[in-house]
């Protein structure tokens, strides 16, 4: 099996735009040709600061963002050309999870309700109670996956805690028997022992039910923990993705070794990390060349000018261990 059929999706030059204002013909390009892929069972962790684009790009895939240019491809069908049943039947196969599971969860819905929604609407399951196959059935069997208590089906979401909270928000995605989860920074609301625990069952699933992921994060360490692959993005590019172990041992782009240096350590003698001068520019107003140059430490002069091509490092680990930067042939040892 090639690897393009090995993939659950593949994601070719999206381009997502918003309109700059009402009365503005200018536009915002939020996501700027972005290639990536998922294969099956695979984890995907996707990274960078807030307004890079990640949450554009993850909600473009399912046609819930304005897309300009480009494919998503699913099972090597197009899913941004996809109408009607043929859309209702793929976002059977591909749900989000949140960030916020208080806001994502209807405070009027019972976790039962919650639960029972997408099997109405989906037409999967029994109508009905008590009975083998029911809805409610499914309801608690999705609540015991994901590590909580069926007697919980019947509160509402203001009766539980954030970890709680969303893990029904998996439980809901889990309900439909997808092949794919998008996970929109599923744990950045989330206390540090309660992310730890999520974290775990992500895993968990990939192991048990063969679910692939695509995990949106700010928070490379938390990416760290459970992706296969990365991918660093910077003002609507990846910058630089690759296998997890190898990006994360050679990271290769100013920007990727920038955010690694910012993952807190447990040792007090630890020296702290350059901060990364200015602020990331206006999508309205993108800087010419490389988009990371007016605030990249090592800038040359083709960097102003010159859009770097995305170069696979030849030297690496696995084969698919890429960069767009002008600087890579000095930063990949």
């Amino acid at each position: 099996m090639s690897g393009a059929d090995r993939n659950l999706l593949s994601v070719r030059g999206l381009v997502v735009r918003y309109p700059a204002g009402v009365q503005s013909a200018a536009s915002l390009t939020a996501v700027r040709g972005v290639d990536l892929d998922i294969p099956q069972q695979g984890i995907y962790g996707l990274v960078g600061e807030s307004g890079c684009g990640k949450s554009s790009l993850a909600h473009a895939i399912l046609q819930l963002k304005p897309v300009a240019a480009g494919q998503a491809l699913w099972h090597r069908q197009d899913l941004l050309s996809m109408r009607g049943s043929q859309l209702r039947s793929a976002r059977r196969k591909i749900q989000l999870v949140f960030q916020d599971p208080l806001a994502s969860l209807s405070p009027r819905r019972s976790v039962l309700q919650t639960l029972v929604e997408p099997l109405d609407h989906f037409g999967i399951g029994q109508a009905g109670t008590g009975q083998a196959g029911s809805r409610e059935e499914q309801a608690s069997a999705a609540l015991e996956t994901v590590g909580l208590s069926p007697d919980l089906r019947h509160r509402y979401p203001r009766e539980l805690s954030g970890g709680q909270r969303q893990r029904v928000a998996l439980a809901r995605a889990l309900i439909t028997e997808p092949e794919l989860i998008i996970a929109d920074e599923p744990v950045s609301s989330l206390d540090v022992s309660v992310q730890a625990r999520i974290i775990e069952l992500i895993l968990e699933l990939r192991e048990k039910l063969g679910i692939a992921f695509l995990f949106v994060s700010h928070d490379l360490a938390v990416v760290g923990q459970l992706a296969d692959t990365v991918g660093v993005m910077y003002l609507g590019k990846i910058v630089e993705q690759g296998a997890a172990d190898d990006v994360f041992a050679r990271p290769a782009h100013p920007y990727t070794r920038a955010l690694l240096a910012a993952v807190p350590v447990a040792d007090p003698d630890h020296p702290r990390p350059e901060i990364l001068k200015g602020e990331p520019p206006s999508p309205l107003t993108p800087p010419s060349g490389c988009v990371f140059h007016k605030r990249c430490p090592e800038p040359i002069t083709p960097c102003s000018t010159i859009v770097p091509t995305e170069t696979s490092l030849q030297d690496s680990q696995t084969t698919d261990h890429r960069v767009r930067c002008h600087l890579w042939n000095s930063t990949k040892n």
